[in-house]
């Protein structure tokens, strides 16, 4: 049996180097252990010798060791990318502060950002903070110091701050708690140095748009990219960090909470074994193992089966439903999922669209959203649709009034009621045993991938794959619940719109299946 993230946590501790053979550093130890460290220990060094020197100088900061090597290696020319897992309340967005004005005082334009809207405002209050405990000839480069400086410290919430040479600190937004990130992401043409914290949560398309800063330099170079975050899913960031020959200007510094300890930024054993992250799978995992959160911590599905859409697939013979997982005027996605069935049984999770417009208004929006759907029904020959009807009666009933005319079938289904009557006499498990309609959606499709009888398009496994890992299922009273979607929030950092939608989607096709007597073999 595979050993728990806990166990494995005590065996990294277990293992570390006594502080008596550790060498001290300005603040801490230098630590012996990284789970990856992709340059030698003494160019480490070197590269933490100039950090140091650097945040005393310019900052009176006395930083620990991979603090001094982050900063050190963000002003070496040797690096253009750093990419960057620490444990948590490691301090990145104060290490992230420091570089950001020592860049911006050489005339580099720094763009600031988070994997939420709320990190990027921490960075930009360090900054400031920063700012007003610098060197004065730190204070002295920027541009009407004195009024900036105090605007901005009764202020968090602007955004810029221009230097001297014309080096500048910008707070950006990629988009990530907006239902529209690109739309939102204000991140687009521009280009020179990305500071990014928590980059994990941010998508590979919503990063790519930093690539401006590969060609923004006017000496041909590349400016500088920092990713910095906790390993939540894999993706562009994940990628990036276990790349197995990551190029000459790339530098990884990975810790976990060994690292952590032996450096003296966590000063306790006891510290990490009585705390809540170590309690957790998922928090133990993530935060103090700095690793993916796995299946063995209970997650109930298996791995997708992946299909490439439109590299030459024939999609003719598919029957069409969709699902949409609805909101009102919340911050939440509406987000409907496109899937289709052949004749041998075999579903197809094609495609998925969030259908939010923005600001909502009312007797507008609401038709413009029913027009977008209407379209996407008629171009696929729509035959069931179903709606979570727990914010979208609005949206089931708009629909209902088109379905004779374009020929669909139309069902309202609440989360949170009773499972399908009609299954549960036919003893299907996820009926019989489920505790309410999610769990039987969620069973569904445990039950179909394990069969391997559905396929995900890769855009769309890229999407559910965090959201389906997060989930898992608990057992009340000889039936089954699924784990809350406040839950599944707190651990990935949104609502689980995408799966949602996804389950909704399967079922209109097992619905449209039972309504109309098809034998095709769906579902056992």
């Amino acid at each position: 049996m595979e050993n728990s993230p806990q166990d494995k946590v005590r065996e990294l501790l277990n293992k570390a180097t006594p502080k008596k053979e550790l060498k001290k550093w300005y603040r801490g130890y230098i630590p012996m252990h990284y789970k990856r460290l992709s340059c030698s220990m003494t160019e480490a060094i070197e590269l933490a010798e100039k950090g140091a020197v650097e945040g005393y100088a310019c900052y009176g900061d006395l930083l620990y060791f991979t603090q001094s090597l982050i900063l050190g290696a963000g002003l070496d020319s040797r690096f253009k990318t750093l990419v960057i897992v620490t444990t948590s309340q490691y301090g990145k967005s104060y290490t992230l502060a420091d570089l950001a004005i020592s860049r911006a005082c050489i005339g580099k334009e720094v763009r600031v950002a988070g994997g939420t809207n709320q990190t990027t405002e921490i960075i930009m209050k360090n900054v400031t903070n920063k700012l007003a405990n610098a060197h004065e000839d730190i204070k002295r480069k920027i541009l009407d110091y004195g009024d900036r400086l105090e605007k901005l410290n009764s202020t968090v919430t602007k955004q810029r701050l221009s230097f001297q040479g014309g080096g500048l600190v910008e707070a950006v937004s990629f988009g990530a708690s907006s239902t529209d990130a690109k739309a939102s992401n204000n991140a687009i043409g521009r280009g020179g140095d990305y500071l990014i914290d928590e980059a994990d949560m941010l998508k590979a398309d919503t990063l790519a748009e930093a690539g401006r800063r590969e060609f923004s330099s006017v000496d041909g170079e590349k400016d500088l990219m920092v990713m910095i975050s906790n390993p939540h899913r894999g993706g562009f960031f994940y990628d990036r960090l276990t790349e197995d020959e990551p190029p000459e200007d790339t530098l990884i510094i990975w810790m976990d909470c060994r690292t952590a300890y032996e450096e003296g930024r966590i000063r306790t054993k006891k510290q990490i074994l009585e705390s809540d992250f170590f309690k957790n799978d998922s928090t133990c995992q993530r935060y103090l193992l700095c690793e993916l959160e796995t299946n063995s911590n209970g997650s109930m599905f298996p791995s997708m089966q992946i299909a490439n859409v439109g590299s030459g697939n024939d999609l003719s013979g598919y029957t069409w439903c969709i699902g949409i997982d609805s909101a009102y005027k919340g911050k939440d996605g509406l987000v409907l999922t496109l899937s289709g069935f052949n004749k041998l049984g075999q579903i197809l999770v094609a495609d998925q669209i969030n259908l939010k417009k923005g600001k909502w208004i009312d007797g507008v929006t609401s038709g413009l959203i029913i027009n977008d759907v209407l379209y996407i029904i008629k171009q696929f020959n729509v035959k069931f649709v179903c709606v979570d009807i727990g914010w979208g009666v609005w949206l089931s009933e708009g629909l209902a009034k088109y379905s004779e005319k374009y020929g669909f079938k139309i069902l309202g289904i609440n989360f949170g009621s009773g499972t399908t009557k009609q299954r549960r006499k036919m003893n299907h498990f996820s009926a019989k045993y489920g505790s309410n309609m999610r769990s039987e959606l969620h069973f569904d499709m445990k039950e179909l991938m394990e069969s391997k009888k559905i396929w995900f398009n890769r855009p769309v496994a890229e999407t559910l794959a965090p959201e389906m890992r997060a989930c898992y299922a608990i057992q009340k009273g000889g039936k089954y619940s699924i784990v809350s979607k406040a839950e599944i929030k707190n651990r990935i950092g949104k609502s689980p719109d995408e799966l949602d939608s996804c389950l909704l989607s399967v079922h209109s096709i097992l619905l449209y299946n039972m309504n109309i007597g098809i034998d095709v073999p769906i579902y056992s």
